[in-house]
């Protein structure tokens, strides 16, 4: 089975301690850029699941 992305987290830190969640105001045109490069990403990721790369995938915090 294909894996998928379920959630994601996009905010920044102000240097004052506040923090804004970007993932529901980003602009119409730069959420669809956002959205095609997570597609390549399930792709890339099926790929290396399906032993198609020769390079590991890694992860956020995986140690290799």
């Amino acid at each position: 089975m294909k894996k998928t992305i379920t959630k994601i987290n996009l905010s920044i830190a102000w240097n004052d301690g506040k923090t804004e969640d970007l993932v529901a105001i980003l602009p119409e045109y730069l959420w669809a850029d956002v959205s095609v490069y997570f597609r390549e990403l399930e792709d890339l990721r099926a790929e290396h699941d399906a032993g198609l790369r020769g390079e590991p995938y890694h992860f956020e915090g995986e140690v290799v």
